[in-house]
């Protein structure tokens, strides 16, 4: 047993010797230093982020077809899912990202932050496959949302990005804004604008998804907004119109961009304000200074690995190459002492 060990031990330091002269356990280490790739590591680093939470509105509003990108004729929904597309691939790794939708008053966050880079993948797939059925309400509440989601942002340490087209329910001229001011300076803020500047019909869809038509006055007012109306909209036939003129203070069937609600409500709070036609112009306003900040953030370290990898490596393929030239300025220097 002894003498199998003895002869297997030096078989071996035969071939270490062997692999160390022909430069092969640079290779071997390099495969070694690799194996801690398979275990993603991370490790923190300062790091210049940008900790976004963005909202999206999710209204009835948002159907209206009145953007051309990414197509012609696109609502602004699809608009508005583009735009956090383009705006997540641009902010650096290690910043944390949380999305969430609102409708009325009510804020919901469909995750908590996660690092944008290592979810990247599953953030983009998520957003990119929100759709109109998952709204729960039709109406939307700008001034309300703001300030609520504002809070949830303040309470994660994030920037907020809010994309919509500013339309309330009821239509509101001159929003409250006391609420606002309170919590101006509180946190950096983006309000991103979509649609067109022209009113548009709201499309009505049924509960498979299906366009029916459009929304009227009468649908307008039997959302409760004009209550001296309702008991008169309500007897009339299945169909019928109101009388000329009965309704001509009812606007909320229509719905356009709204700068002068977005603009009150960003001046009040404090936020940027942009009005986004494409991706892009939502990337140049979310592209400020005032928005990054430097904090410890997990780094992915594979790259450190490949690096070392790389490097044994190359000294594997020059081994014999550096080998001889330390071999001859080694005889070098021992002639040179001699003499």
């Amino acid at each position: 047993m002894h003498h199998n060990f003895k002869h297997w031990w030096g078989h071996f330091l035969v071939h270490m010797r062997h692999i160390i002269r022909n430069g092969a356990i640079f290779y071997v280490l390099a495969a070694l230093v690799l194996l801690p790739v398979w275990f993603n590591p991370e490790m923190k680093l300062n790091s210049l982020v940008q900790d976004t939470l963005f909202m999206i509105d999710i209204s009835e509003s948002m159907n209206v077809p009145d953007v051309d990108y990414p197509k012609l004729h696109s609502d602004r929904l699809t608009l508005a899912k583009h735009v956090v597309q383009a705006s997540l691939a641009s902010l650096p790794c290690g910043s944390r990202i949380a999305v969430g939708l609102f409708a009325a008053d009510e804020v919901v966050l469909l995750f908590e932050p996660l690092e944008i880079c290592r979810h990247y993948p599953a953030i983009e797939q998520m957003v990119m496959g929100l759709n109109r059925r998952m709204r729960w309400i039709g109406d939307s509440l700008i001034t309300e949302t703001v300030t609520f989601a504002t809070h949830e942002a303040k309470n994660r340490d994030l920037n907020l990005v809010i994309i919509t087209d500013g339309d309330e329910m009821p239509h509101k001229d001159i929003p409250y804004i006391n609420d606002l001011i309170k919590l101006r300076g509180q946190i950096n803020g983006l309000l991103l604008g979509v649609g067109g500047n022209a009113l548009q019909p709201i499309p009505k869809f049924n509960e498979q998804d299906e366009m029916i038509g459009y929304w009227t006055k009468e649908d307008a007012v039997l959302q409760g907004n004009y209550p001296e109306l309702l008991a008169y909209v309500r007897n009339l036939s299945p169909g019928e119109r109101a009388l000329e003129g009965m309704l001509d203070n009812v606007t909320e069937y229509r719905s356009s961009y709204n700068p002068k609600v977005m603009k009150r409500i960003a001046n009040a709070i404090g936020y940027d304000l942009a009005w986004v036609q494409t991706p892009a112009d939502a990337v140049n306003a979310l592209n400020k200074v005032e928005y990054r900040k430097y904090a410890m953030a997990d780094r992915d370290a594979r790259w450190i690995y490949g690096l070392m990898a790389t490097t044994l490596v190359l000294i594997g393929w020059f081994w014999q190459v550096l080998r001889s030239s330390f071999v001859i300025r080694w005889l070098l220097r021992r002639k040179i002492s001699r003499n």
